[in-house]
């Protein structure tokens, strides 16, 4: 069921503060990821039910995502509806290290090695890619004050030239257009997943939902010319191992990004801030 949201939202309405007297000051990314335990004092709540507010990621949690023109691509952090995006020295300096590019041209694969500016992580690209994707490798998000194992965020970023054209899935979560108008399929692990809500973003900062069907695939009308940033998120409660850490679960994000060349004249983003 798709549903209209506020085409825009201001950064008060995602602040989080922590009290004076916190022991560490979590970022704002991590606040999305994770309850204080004061938040859960004094409440005869089911353990399952604390442990879903302890790790849920909230509706408005950062994401990245991938824009390409003229043969330069940047890849951003932050909220692509609100306009809002992060900035270096500041969170975007959170990632472990410049995430490598991968660009699709012809059919062949190429890795493409970018650089950090202010703004954004910065590409020269070819200008005919067909598609590109970017796995930007965080940190493992600290939950000891839930008693809980680290978390492992794996954010993803895919671009693509037209949705016309299909694209594989490579992601072990992904988001491809089938080549069918409007129509993007979501993948984890090699199969279809259904039941996945979609969020896609319109060139405005309007964003609606829809959830996929047993064949993975949703679809959307695209009534403005511009932008759109698609995003689908799926935790994986297998535990594992990385950066020499455990943790007990994966959240995967990926975006889909791509620019609809027909159709309306649509209003702008909000203005752009950073935090």
């Amino acid at each position: 069921m798709e549903r209209p949201e506020p085409a825009f939202r201001t950064p008060e309405m995602h602040s989080l503060d922590l009290p004076d007297d916190s022991d560490r000051a979590l970022s704002h990314l991590e606040m999305h990821l994770i309850h204080r335990p004061d938040d859960l004092a004094g409440q005869e709540a089911d353990p399952d039910d604390v442990t879903n507010k302890a790790t849920g990621l909230a509706a408005q949690a950062h994401q990245v995502w991938l824009e390409h023109s003229g043969g330069q691509a940047r890849l951003h952090f932050g909220e692509y509806n609100d306009n809002l995006r992060e900035t270096s020295p500041g969170r975007l300096d959170k990632f472990s290290g410049v995430p490598v590019l991968e660009q699709t041209v012809a059919g062949a694969k190429q890795r493409v090695e970018g650089q950090l500016t202010k703004e954004a992580f910065t590409y020269t690209t070819a200008a005919n890619a067909e598609t590109l994707f970017a796995d930007a490798a965080y940190p493992l998000i600290d939950r000891t004050k839930a008693n809980l194992p680290p978390l492992l965020w794996k954010p993803t970023a895919r671009w693509v030239a037209s949705l016309a054209k299909p694209v594989a899935p490579t992601a072990a979560l992904d988001l491809v257009p089938t080549g069918k108008p409007g129509q993007l399929k979501v993948v984890f692990n090699g199969a279809p997943l259904p039941k996945a809500k979609v969020e896609l973003v319109s060139p405005s900062g309007w964003a609606r939902e829809a959830t996929s069907g047993d064949d993975g695939t949703v679809t959307f009308a695209l009534p403005w010319k511009g932008q759109y940033v698609a995003e689908v998120k799926h935790s994986d409660k297998t535990p594992g191992e990385a950066q020499g850490q455990k943790y007990s679960e994966v959240s995967h994000l990926i975006t889909l990004s791509f620019v609809q060349a027909e159709g309306m004249a649509s209003p702008a983003l909000p203005a752009g801030h950073a935090h």
